[in-house]
């Protein structure tokens, strides 16, 4: 059956299936669940309005992704049009301290959240989401040796950023 004869139930069936991960991605991308909710949304409704453009099934779940992707990329765009903050402003503003006991989701969020989009989006996909390095690429449309460059490059980074965040390094001893 041809993709454009895909029925609704089918599709529901998908976007059930992809749903939670969809918005596990987009909520680390933008730390907020309002904005998370709103880019499945759009994705979901994007995906059924575009949905005979899909020429191979198998790549649902990918193709999926990619229009998340893309939404968010409309969503920065949109706040950074509205930003109230002049240029510059936002970097000097210091970061919040963390809570003294924080929960360690709180802590993986906001590294992620201070991540570089070129590797926040490869780790997501990826490390928390199990999704293929080969996928991976497809989604971002990045070669395969790119996104593995990423991934290790964007561990080492969000591990030194877990650690500066939640204070996990050991204190060391100067005694001689």
């Amino acid at each position: 059956m041809p993709i454009d004869e895909l029925p609704k139930r089918e599709f529901e069936q998908a976007v059930e299936l992809y749903a939670d991960s969809l918005y596990r991605v987009a909520f680390r991308l933008t730390g907020r669940s309002d904005l998370a909710s709103e880019l499945v949304q759009e994705t979901c409704l994007q995906a059924w309005q575009g949905l005979a453009s899909l020429r191979d099934r198998s790549r649902l779940r990918a193709w999926m992704f990619g229009i998340l992707r893309f939404q968010y990329s409309k969503l920065l765009r949109r706040e950074l049009r509205y930003s109230e903050l002049p240029d510059g402003i936002a970097e000097t503003i210091p970061d919040k301290a963390p809570p003294a006991k924080a929960d360690v989701q709180e802590i993986v969020q906001t590294a992620i959240g201070k991540l570089d989009e070129s590797y926040r989006l490869p780790i997501l996909l990826v490390c928390m989401e199990g999704i293929s390095v080969d996928e991976a690429a497809e989604i971002l449309g990045l070669p395969r040796g790119t996104v593995l460059s990423r991934l290790h490059r964007g561990r080492e980074k969000l591990k030194r950023l877990i650690e500066r965040t939640a204070e996990f390094r050991p204190t060391q001893n100067y005694e001689t």
